[in-house]
């Protein structure tokens, strides 16, 4: 027996804070570990890595017009499965929520830890230090997004 075609994909991205996305699209952009993928409905189900990006959901709005959502998340595994798209990351936020002010600080933060890190060789404060910066950065690009 055949399965029923479906249009749309339920995304819903959740994060330690709990749901931050929760919407029917027509495709899901992300950027894995080993490069971008779009996601269409009736794609076979998957299991994979995110890399810190944005992920892109595009869906119609009330008035039938292209609606495109932007959430920066920071790495996670996404799963899916019969048209349904789950997203667990340990960090999530959605564009129009990003504070750039406050980003801005984060991102100027991680620079100077970097320096230090490298001043001192100390190469688990400069991974850490990387990843805040490459978190801020992330934010910052999506933020510019909405």
């Amino acid at each position: 027996m055949e399965q029923k075609k479906s249009k749309y994909i339920h995304v819903q991205i959740f994060s330690p804070q709990g749901l931050i996305y929760d919407d029917f699209a027509y495709s899901c952009h992300v950027e894995s570990v080993i490069g971008g993928m779009t996601l269409l409905p009736n794609h076979a189900p998957i299991l994979i890595a995110l890399a810190i990006d944005a992920v892109k959901v595009t869906r119609k709005d009330h008035r039938d017009q292209d609606k495109v959502d932007f959430i920066a998340v920071n790495g996670g595994v996404l799963e899916m499965r019969h048209n349904r798209i789950e997203i667990v990351s340990n960090s999530a936020i959605n564009a129009k929520d990003i504070d750039e002010a406050k980003v801005a600080v984060e991102k100027q933060r991680a620079q100077e830890q970097l320096e230090d890190a490298k001043a001192t060789n100390d190469k688990v404060a400069f991974k850490r230090a990387q990843i805040s910066l490459e978190r801020a950065i992330n934010m910052l690009n999506v933020s510019n997004k909405r």
